[in-house]
């Protein structure tokens, strides 16, 4: 053999050598998730209701469509799914992953059978390891109910209630404190008087947004912590109310905040009347400069409002004490007016009316502040409206507030009352 057929067959053998060698990348294998015995939600539900608590260890699976997910922040490392047979709530190891409308089968091997605060839950899902999507984009119809029928049969479910309003006592707040992403139980009712909490949580992405007057429908996830029945939304967008008649007859002012429309005309921007018995729900702080005497809630003929005096055992003392009003946003409003009841008896230094757009808490000395004038009472604890303030000065200001200023000395003081505080 020649050595120029030697070479052809190396070159032959190398081109094959190099050519075995190529391949292309292979994917990571998909897990085999096995199916094993089909249970629907009612049967998983039946099962608890008479063995209890159960680790599962056989090889079972579910299946149901996602009615609620974590995207807006209200709902933490949970989501919500439904079959035709009922509604169970899912507890995640691990956030993410799983969406409203995605069908999915549930591998319930590994996972936990429980009762968590009151609400039958499948505890410990790996969304890597125990969820298998079939399909996206399905719709959950809610269920149409009144709040007296909201039963333990009905937690967990997507639920609708129509002909619904706030209480008075969170219209004008916020649904949850994104300063301190602090969670809120705020109220709904219907026209008879039925009650039922909204959970709101401090990391939702509406948790800024102020709480509508309006009457209308309302659509979240039934759920219950310790025996008290519990709404959650899944977006703003679940509060649809754009009646401006309320149950009593009267009107609401217009506008729907807490449906996303903020800035209509005559819109309720922040309201309190005070009948919490408390500052806490009304977001206000008070902030004592000089003395002890400090604002407080009390009532006359069960009409409560806020107040304040200096004289205390026979005598009064220097003070200088602060109700500030928690932050309002005006940023998306091209006008708004403040208005409030007052009433006094006793001689001393009138009530002063201060605005600041860079409070945060604190001493008030802590920000700056402008005084603004108002129609006072005349006194004989005469409730005198103070007539529309006008806040356009301030529009486009998301940190607005404004406080009440109490002076009095060690030889006078009047006692000043304050009620039904209206932004519009």
């Amino acid at each position: 053999m020649t050595r120029f057929t030697y070479f052809i067959l190396g070159a032959i053998a190398l081109g094959l050598t190099f050519s075995s060698c190529k391949k292309e990348f292979d994917e990571p294998p998909v897990p085999e998730i096995p199916t094993g015995n089909v249970k629907t939600i009612s049967e998983l539900k039946a099962l608890y209701f008479s063995q209890g608590a159960k680790s599962i260890s056989e090889e079972w699976s579910t299946f149901g469509v996602v009615s609620a997910d974590e995207t807006s922040g209200n709902i933490y490392r949970t989501v919500y799914i439904q079959d035709a047979t009922d509604a169970i709530t899912l507890r995640l190891l691990s956030s993410g992953g799983v969406y409203q409308g995605d069908s999915v089968r549930v591998y319930l091997k590994g996972t936990r059978l429980d009762d968590v605060n009151g609400v039958i839950s499948i505890d410990s899902v790996d969304v890597d390891q125990n969820i298998v999507k079939q399909s996206t984009g399905n719709q959950v119809q809610p269920l149409v109910l009144t709040i007296d029928q909201l039963t333990d049969g009905q937690e967990s479910k997507l639920v609708q209630l129509n002909d619904v309003q706030f209480t008075d006592a969170f219209i004008g707040q916020t649904y949850a404190d994104a300063v301190t992403l602090s969670s809120k139980n705020t109220e709904i009712e219907d026209c008879d008087g039925n009650i039922i909490i909204v959970r709101n949580s401090g990391y939702a992405n509406f948790a800024n947004e102020i709480i509508t007057a309006n009457k209308g429908t309302l659509v979240g996830v039934l759920s219950e912590f310790n025996g008290d029945k519990q709404i959650f939304l899944r977006a703003l967008t679940d509060v649809q109310m754009n009646d401006t008649v309320r149950c009593n007859g009267q009107s609401s002012g217009g506008g729907n905040p807490g449906g996303g429309n903020p800035g209509g005309s005559g819109q309720g921007i922040f309201s309190d009347d005070f009948e919490s018995e408390g500052f806490s729900l009304g977001g206000w702080t008070t902030q004592t400069v000089q003395g002890n005497a400090d604002w407080f809630v009390d009532d006359f003929s069960n009409n409560f409002f806020a107040k304040i005096t200096n004289f205390s055992a026979g005598s009064n003392t220097e003070t200088e004490a602060w109700l500030i009003s928690p932050s309002i946003d005006l940023s998306a409003v091209s006008s708004a007016t403040l208005s409030f009841e007052n009433a006094f008896n006793y001689s001393g230094a009138p009530l002063e009316l201060y605005i600041s757009t860079d409070y945060s808490s604190g001493l008030p000395s802590t920000a700056t502040w402008t005084q603004v004038s108002f129609n006072l009472s005349t006194g004989n604890w005469d409730f005198v409206n103070s007539g529309a303030i006008d806040l356009s000065a301030y529009t486009g200001n998301n940190n607005v507030r404004f406080a009440f200023k109490y002076i009095g000395s060690n030889s006078d003081g009047s006692t000043w009352e304050v009620d039904n505080v209206l932004v519009e």
